[in-house]
């Protein structure tokens, strides 16, 4: 293993990646005013302009970060953020376009405005799909031949040309608005003095900023570029002593983002007030966690957030000529997504968490930064250290390694970090080992449901990848994990040679943490530390004998117990103690466990009828009443309930997120976990993240299954997880 091992560090090349490239020439002001007056400082003043326009390219792409990750944690909430996230190279929930078709089939192709095709043909080109068919309707002929357009806002024309120039579309000659008669259409609307306006009248930012992004990409029509240079110096002339316009975050947002395509930096010296440009004066409405505020000082504003995110993408991309709206090569093939990274030292962890990346390289740099531990390259190309451990510490081929597990499998890359494509939910895990050094493939506990003070058998099983001479491959080796210590609640074994260790006199009833560790002294990790959770179930005593409790499921049981104490749920029979756990919960059902688990009485039988099929004399049409009342739950129709229909999980999640009033901003580890995410319903994503990454609901083998119905002891688990 020998030869893999000492190549395999060679490639694991840290290279300082750049997010974004906008330190050039072609991009740094022409004399921006940050150097002080006197003959030094003219000296000196292109050197500051330098290490300004640095500093700020670092306040950007740390910007476009934390905005991006605000916006993916609390869910994609608008098309706007779908099309910002998607071009600053994230992965958007495919669950978000398929809303976004569903939502054109059931208007049946049919929407009241222009702007209405406009930015859904946008979001749709972002995401990958083709707004010439989507959800079987031709979004780009709904633009061509749209007859809102004359006589209204500038809007329409701008925003209908914007979304034509998408793409490579097919627009006859004949069609009522070809991007010729809407280019006609805008420049016709321009003021003397180079700005635009919604209707008529004074110019103003806003418009003239957004017909700049139009215009950007009609740069070769020598009136459309003459428009273009005006109306970009009459947003230098409108902008306030402060560097903006008035006290809007939006106007300066949608500056920035005309500027930036059309390729005039709006950090140049045409937009300094100042210290103050356009960008910085942007980046002076950020709010804490990456939101953006309306106002300077202000509390966090969706909108706000939204415009900042694509301006700062839009800035981005102007660094390396690209522009906002720029949408032909779209979606990013490579995006970032959320995986989890674990860094394991040889004598402990160094940092763990997750982030959102495209590689091992990117996953790796975040994560160090965000746990604060230091990187340490060679010649800016290969990781030689991590957190002060450096490679050859034990005198060997011993350095900093890597595998990825996808699927609950082990991959072990034969490619850099930067080389490896990462996939949604991946589990990084950063080791530092020798040739010694093995991953955990396993861990098996017996009795699989332990009882308090059962012994308990832990086996290991670990993998290593032995270089064969013969095939030049690293071909996978599973053996028994021997002579490594298991850790159970303050209990520590050894596992024998067959890799079992029995932690006699087993454990209290409680929530435990396996920890599976191969330490050596002056030496490599025989195993790289490995963890999973473990409970020790109480023991059935004095609890009710239901007569149906083989039929509960082990990981249920004592869910099921709790809920019956509590009074939470009872049984299914009169003359037995059914639970008949494997039954589909009502959708009546739920709504009286949410009544209970939220200390809400049932509406008195006198109070007015919700829906048409929740009858008086029914038992649970107080309960129905009440929880609709509450806005808990709404009907399948406008007037019907279906209160004996099934409860699907992701309508749990939503009834649950209704009762409970949850935040979907603490939601953070809930967004992007599941596989399936793309099956669950746009109404419902952001219950599903926010009840996920509470721990109010889990998946199983990393699907949340959305369309599966609830079954009791389903309804169990979570009631008993509820505050």
């Amino acid at each position: 293993m020998k030869n893999n091992l000492s190549s395999r560090i060679t490639r694991l090349g840290l290279i300082v990646i750049m997010l974004f490239a906008i330190l050039g020439a072609a991009v740094a002001p022409g004399g921006q005013a940050f150097a002080e007056n006197g003959t030094a400082a003219a000296a000196n003043a292109g050197s500051a302009a330098s290490t300004e326009t640095a500093k700020q390219a670092a306040s950007v792409a740390d910007a476009v970060y934390a905005t991006s990750e605000f916006v993916l944690k609390n869910g994609v909430q608008s098309d706007w953020q779908a099309i910002g996230l998607a071009q600053a190279g994230y992965k958007v929930p495919d669950s978000y376009l398929k809303a976004l078709e569903s939502k054109v089939a059931a208007a049946k192709g049919i929407f009241a405005r222009a702007t209405d095709y406009a930015r859904i043909t946008l979001a749709v080109k972002a995401l990958g799909g083709d707004p010439a068919n989507t959800g079987g309707y031709n979004l780009i002929e709904k633009l061509y031949n749209n007859d809102k357009i004359t006589g209204q806002t500038l809007n329409n024309a701008a925003y209908v040309l914007l979304a034509l120039d998408s793409g490579s579309y097919n627009i006859p000659a004949d069609a009522k608005w070809t991007p010729a008669k809407l280019l006609a259409e805008i420049l016709a609307k321009q003021n003397t003095d180079g700005g635009f306006t919604l209707t008529t009248g004074a110019s103003d930012p806003d418009m003239t900023a957004m017909v700049l992004t139009v215009l950007a990409g009609h740069k070769n029509d020598p009136a459309a570029n003459t428009a273009g240079q005006r109306a970009a110096a009459w947003l230098a002339t409108a902008q306030d002593k402060n560097g903006g316009y008035g006290d809007s975050s939006e106007s300066v947002a949608q500056a920035i983002i005309g500027l930036s395509s059309f390729g005039v930096n709006p950090a140049g010296t045409e937009y300094t007030r100042g210290n103050v440009n356009l960008v910085g004066k942007l980046l002076g409405f950020s709010t804490a966690g990456g939101g953006f505020a309306h106002t300077a000082g202000g509390s966090y504003n969706q909108l706000s957030t939204e415009q900042a995110l694509e301006a700062l993408v839009a800035y981005s991309l102007f660094g390396t000529g690209g522009k906002l709206y720029d949408l032909s090569s779209a979606p990013v093939k490579n995006p970032q997504v959320l995986v989890s990274v674990a860094i394991e030292g040889p004598n402990g962890t160094l940092g763990e968490g997750t982030v959102y990346a495209g590689n091992v390289l990117t996953a790796l740099e975040k994560a160090a930064a965000e746990k604060g531990v230091s990187l340490v390259n060679e010649a800016g190309n290969y990781v030689t250290g991590i957190g002060g451990v450096t490679a050859g510490t034990f005198g060997g081929y011993d350095g900093w390694m890597y595998v990825v597990a996808r699927g609950g499998a082990w991959i072990y890359p034969s490619v850099g970090m930067g080389d490896f494509t990462l996939e949604a939910n991946d589990r990084v895990l950063v080791y530092y080992g020798g040739d010694n050094t093995q991953v955990v493939e396993s861990v098996t506990v017996s009795p699989a449901q332990p009882k308090p003070g059962q012994d308990l058998t832990v086996k290991v099983t670990q993998k290593q990848w032995v270089w064969n001479e013969k095939t030049f491959t690293s071909d996978p080796v599973t053996s028994p994990a021997a002579g490594v210590q298991v850790t159970i609640g303050g209990k520590t074994a050894v596992t024998d040679a067959a890799g079992a260790a029995v932690v006699a006199g087993g454990l209290p009833a409680n929530k435990y943490t396996i920890v599976i560790t191969g330490y050596l002294k002056n030496s490599t990790p025989a195993v790289v530390r490995y963890s999973q959770p473990l409970t020790v179930a109480s023991a059935a005593v004095d609890r009710p004998a239901f007569t149906d409790v083989s039929s509960i499921s082990p990981w249920a049981l004592e869910s099921v117990y709790t809920a019956y104490d509590r009074k939470l749920m009872g049984g299914v029979s009169e003359h037995s103690l059914v639970f008949a756990p494997k039954q589909n919960i009502t959708r009546a059902q739920f709504a009286a466990l949410l009544l209970r688990l939220t200390g809400n009485e049932p509406s008195a039988a006198a109070s007015a009828q919700s829906f048409s099929d929740v009858k008086v004399n029914a038992w649970y049409y107080g309960a129905v009443n009440k929880a609709k009342e509450l806005g808990i739950i709404s009907g399948v129709t406008s007037t019907a309930f279906k209160p004996d229909g099934v409860v699907t999980r992701q309508d749990m999640a939503v009834m649950i997120m209704r009762a409970f009033k949850l935040d979907a901003a603490s939601a953070a580890a809930g967004a992007g976990k599941f596989t399936d995410e793309d099956q669950i319903s746009g109404y419902a994503l952001t219950a599903v993240r926010t009840v996920s990454g509470l721990g109010l609901m889990t998946g199983a083998g990393g699907e949340f299954n959305p369309s599966a119905a609830v079954t009791r002891e389903m309804a169990a688990a979570v009631a008993v997880r509820l505050p």
